[in-house]
C-alpha cells in the first residue's frame, strides 16, 4: 500500500526546508506527495465593510495565481520520480489542513523561526494544527539543514498516549532508518498506563521490525527534557526527532514551559510529533 504525505506549503513559490523535508521523505518512504497552499481572507478584511469586495478580488486573483503552480508542481515531482496532486484551499488554514490530513498518513509543515509564523507559546497556525490534526505531523523549522531525513532517529519516548501516536506515525520512516536510538524518560509510575501493548518500547519496536538502541534520560536531564534531547539530537547527529506534543495542556506550557513549547521555538531538528 503506497503511503500518502499532504506538505502545507505556506509561501509561493513552492520553496525552503519544509519543502525539502516532505521530498526527502516521500523519496525515502516510497510515497505520494500531495501539496496543499490555502488562500484565506482575513478577519481584518471585514472591518471595513466598503473593501470588502476588493479583498475577495484579491483572494480569488490568489487563488488564480496559486492553481497556476500545479504546472510546476508536477513537474518537480517528476524530476524526483514521484507522483501527487497540488490542491488550493480557500478558507481558514487550521481548520482545513486539519480536515483534509484526515485522509492522509502524514502531514508536514515548515515553523517559521520568528514570532509571526507561529506563536511560541503554542497557539499558532502550526501548533493549533498539530494539536487539532489527527495524523502524526512532521515540523520542520525554517532553519532547518534537511541534509537527510530518517537516517538516525531519535525517538522522544515517554510512555503517553502522544508518545505512543508519534511513534506509531513514524513506523514506515523508522523501518527505513539506518538507526534508531530510543531515550526513555519514562517514569515506573507510568508504566501501567503505557498505551502501546507492551511496555517495553524496544520489544514493541523490534515486533514491527524496528532495532533500535535504547538509553535512559537521567535525572538532571529528566528536570529540562527538552535542551537534553536537543542537545542528544546534535552530539548524535540525528536528523529527526519524534516525540508526543503537549503530554499536558497547552496553558500549563504556556506558564509552566515543556518540552514541546520549548523544541517548537528552540529546534533545528526536524520533528515528527503527535498529539
Amino acid at each position: 500500500m503506497t503511503l500518502e504525505l499532504l506538505l502545507h506549503i505556506g509561501r509561493l513559490p513552492p520553496q525552503g526546508a519544509g519543502l525539502r523535508a516532505a521530498l526527502a521523505m516521500a523519496t525515502r518512504i516510497g510515497a505520494r506527495l500531495d501539496a496543499m497552499h490555502v488562500v484565506d481572507l482575513p478577519a481584518a478584511a471585514f472591518t471595513v465593510p466598503e473593501a470588502v469586495p476588493m479583498q475577495l478580488d484579491a483572494v480569488r486573483q490568489r487563488a488564480t495565481d496559486a492553481k497556476a503552480v500545479g504546472a510546476d508542481w508536477s513537474v518537480l515531482l517528476e524530476s524526483r520520480g514521484l507522483k501527487g496532486n497540488w490542491r488550493v484551499a480557500n478558507g481558514d488554514t487550521v481548520t482545513l489542513l486539519c480536515h483534509a490530513s484526515a485522509g492522509y498518513d502524514m502531514l508536514v509543515m515548515e515553523r517559521s523561526s520568528t514570532m509571526r509564523g507561529d506563536a511560541p507559546v503554542g497557539f499558532g497556525i502550526v501548533s493549533r494544527t498539530v494539536f487539532g490534526a489527527s495524523r502524526g505531523v512532521l515540523v520542520v523549522p525554517e532553519a532547518a539543514p534537511v541534509e537527510t531525513l530518517g537516517e538516525h532517529v531519535l525517538v522522544a519516548w515517554s510512555g503517553s498516549r502522544e508518545s505512543a501516536l508519534a511513534v506509531r506515525s513514524a513506523l514506515p520512516l523508522l523501518r527505513k532508518a539506518a538507526r534508531v536510538t530510543v531515550i526513555d524518560g519514562s517514569r515506573d509510575e507510568d508504566l501501567d498506563t503505557c498505551a502501546l501493548p507492551d511496555t517495553d518500547i524496544c520489544g514493541w519496536l523490534d515486533t514491527h521490525g524496528v532495532k533500535a538502541e535504547v538509553r535512559r534520560l537521567d535525572a538532571a536531564a529528566q528536570a529540562s527534557p527538552g535542551p537534553a534531547l536537543l542537545d542528544l539530537a546534535h552530539a548524535e547527529n540525528a536528523d529527526l526527532i519524534v516525540m508526543g506534543a503537549w503530554g499536558r495542556s497547552r496553558l500549563s506550557e504556556m506558564v509552566l514551559g515543556g518540552t514541546t513549547r520549548f523544541l517548537f521555538m528552540q529546534s533545528d531538528v526536524p520533528m515528527l510529533v503527535a498529539h
